[in-house]
């Protein structure tokens, strides 16, 4: 009798075992397949094309463009005659390089006297890649060492 109880309790243990590895398995199986779906994700401000046509060079200035529109994503950095509203979409998947889906540009000139010059348009969706330079500019003086930059230091600092 004790030991039919005893294999029918190791027969049920191994079925909870087996149980427990399946559910584990499967819950790793649907956090990978979960952590994999594409996402597109929008960013930026994206103003709408009617109110955008709504604004009349040499009328409006700039706090009508900011209660339009309103505030740019950017403004130029030397030149704050220059608004830039960024608007793009950008698809990622899993841990590959993002892809640009589509950026646009509205640029807002202003003129001096603050009221807005042009409007442009810009679709930089089909920008080209900037190859970098690789090469290092050589600086004048010498490499010291971790030890030589150690030693270098003692008795530089004294005390007035």
């Amino acid at each position: 009798m004790c030991l039919s109880n005893f294999i029918t309790m190791v027969i049920m243990m191994r079925t909870q075992v087996t149980n427990i590895a399946i559910l584990i398995f499967i819950s790793i199986f649907l956090i990978l397949i979960i952590g994999c779906q594409k996402q597109v994700e929008t960013r930026g401000n994206a103003p709408d094309p009617k109110l955008v046509a709504s604004i009349k060079p040499g009328i409006h200035k700039r706090y009508h463009v900011e209660r339009i529109l309103g505030s740019p994503s950017t403004i130029a950095t030397f030149d704050e005659e220059l608004w830039y509203y960024i608007d793009s979409s950008v698809k990622t998947f899993s841990f590959f390089k993002p892809k640009l889906l589509k950026r646009k540009v509205l640029i807002i000139i202003f003129g001096k006297n603050g009221a807005v010059k042009t409007i442009r348009h810009l679709d930089t969706t089909n920008q080209k890649e900037i190859d970098f330079v690789k090469r290092k500019t050589p600086t004048k003086g010498k490499e010291l060492t971790f030890i030589q930059q150690a030693i270098g230091n003692i008795g530089k600092f004294r005390k007035p």
